[in-house]
């Protein structure tokens, strides 16, 4: 079902990029005939587009752009904003680990993070409209997510985990204008990411001189290399 929707996406998407104009069936009620009418698309001459990328909520991003034209055929792009961990439909979506079956629960709570990145577009079509229509851009970017880690029995303190992200795509996208000051982003891309996670749980050292059990976060640390891939809409606000 998800290799359904993700289909979905992209054929609509390239269907967005590659057509040039809009084509509208119009009625004649009264003569019942039928005759085709092309619209063609709004271009503008804004510098400047501030943007809000609503579906990055979904994986925990607060998601802010600004893109600033820079030739008459390129721009750059800056997106920037927090982060938020452990998003879920409900707060019991939350991490739980019991690794003693009764004996310590662990939870991983939300965390303040944040994030950033840096693109350069190039618009080869539009005869050199910047921040029109089709473009291709790479993007670096650099993402932290924080959580709380929380021991519910009480013995241990609270402690804190990370998770540091570094992702480089390469995006073909297509900016669309609604009105002289509004637009509609579409975009996907293809990329590597390299991942960093520090993560805790609970363990216990028996001394059996005293039969007592000594109780310690154990920490642990893992990262590597995975592809990306990236999609979404953006909502800007040009002048």
């Amino acid at each position: 079902m998800k290799n359904i929707f993700v289909a979905i996406y992209f054929l609509t998407f390239f269907q967005t990029v590659f057509g040039q104009e809009e084509k509208i069936i119009v009625i004649d009620r009264g003569s019942g005939k039928t005759y085709k009418e092309k619209k063609e698309r709004i271009l503008v001459d804004s510098k400047s587009v501030m943007k809000y990328s609503p579906l990055q909520m979904v994986v925990g991003e607060i998601n802010f752009g600004y893109e600033r034209k820079i030739d008459e055929m390129s721009s750059i792009e800056f997106e920037f904003g927090p982060t938020l961990s452990n998003v879920g439909l409900t707060v019991t979506d939350n991490h739980y680990n019991d690794p003693f079956g009764g004996g310590l629960t662990v939870e991983e709570t939300t965390g303040l993070g944040l994030f950033g990145s840096v693109g350069y577009r190039f618009y080869p079509m539009d005869n050199g409209k910047v921040l029109n229509g089709f473009y291709i851009s790479p993007v670096v970017k650099y993402r932290l997510k924080n959580f709380g880690v929380n021991d519910y029995s009480g013995i241990l303190a609270d402690t804190k985990g990370s998770e540091n992200h570094m992702y480089f795509t390469f995006n073909f996208g297509v900016q669309r204008w609604l009105s002289q000051n509004f637009s509609l982003d579409m975009f996907g891309g293809i990329g590597l990411g390299y991942e960093s996670h520090m993560r805790f749980n609970t363990a216990a050292t028996y001394d059996g001189n005293t039969g007592i059990y000594s109780y310690y976060w154990d920490k642990k640390s893992f990262d590597g290399v995975r592809f990306v891939l990236t999609g979404g809409v953006k909502i800007g606000i040009g002048r």
